[in-house]
Parts: C-alpha cells; structure tokens; sequence
C-alpha cells in the first residue's frame, strides 16, 4: 500500500517523504491518503501534518475549520492527539474528518511517535526512537476538519 501512495505522490508532485530510505510506519500509511507530511509539499485532501505537535488547535492560518473543531480550546499535544485520533466525531462532534479513527492503541502511539518527528528538530528521524523530539509550534495547516 505504501508503495502505491508514494507512486502516486510521486506522480503529482513531491514524494511525502524526506529521504527514499525514510520509513513510514504501517500505522502511518492511512494517512498518506490525504496528507502530506513535509514542509512545502503540496497539499492533498487534508492539510499537511508537519508540525502538528505544539500547534493551537484550530489554529493553522489559511485552513477552514469546521465550528466543531474551532470551539476546541488549547494546543495540540501527545494526550489531546491521542483523543482525536481515537475517534474524531467523539473528540469533536461534527468535524470535517471523516476517517474514523485508529482504536488501537498501540497503532496510535506508533502515529503519535511519527508526528513528534515532524518538525525542524526531528524531520522524520527514527521514529523507534523513545528519545523522539518533543513538540513544535510549528506553522503547518492542519488535516480536514482535524489537527
């Protein structure tokens, strides 16, 4: 499967990736369907995730959020990620997103390691590191009616 999204990212434009030899962990691969990943690369269905972490929820400039996600106080971190990606329509009733969540929580925790390397400090680094870089204030647009 991930070799499908690359081909096809590769064929609109920039590969999602920062390196060919960087790896996108299984759990990770969904999200390749509508979003980018690094800074400056085109945006797909949902806005880029690069720095997510840190960011103000509802708070990236130039994306339309949902009234759902706009009424969210507070800042993108590990715990407020954790309870989004488990259930979107639960975290936010009415948010644009319509996937429906990663329930296991051993599949979020391996996302949630990923978008801690999507920043300056740790572009897609090791991401079986358990010394990841921790959260960024980054200026990134945020998913479809998501983070």
């Amino acid at each position: 499967m991930k070799a499908f999204f690359l081909a096809l990212a590769g064929a609109i434009g920039p590969v999602a990736l920062a390196s060919s030899d960087a790896e996108v962990p299984d759990a990770v691969e969904v999200c390749l369907s509508c979003h980018a990943f690094q800074p400056g690369e085109p945006e797909l269905e949902g806005p880029t995730l690069w720095g997510v972490m840190g960011r103000r929820i509802g708070g990236a400039p130039d994306y339309v959020y949902s009234d759902a996600l706009r009424r969210v106080e507070g800042h993108w971190d590990r715990a407020m990620l954790d309870r989004f990606l488990a259930s979107p329509q639960e975290f936010a009733p009415g948010v644009n997103m319509t996937f429906g969540g990663v329930r296991n929580a051993a599949d979020r925790k391996v996302v949630l390691d990923f978008l801690e390397t999507l920043t300056p400090e740790g572009a897609l680094a090791d991401t079986d590191s358990e010394d990841a870089p921790g959260p960024s204030a980054g200026q990134a647009n945020e998913p479809a009616g998501g983070p």
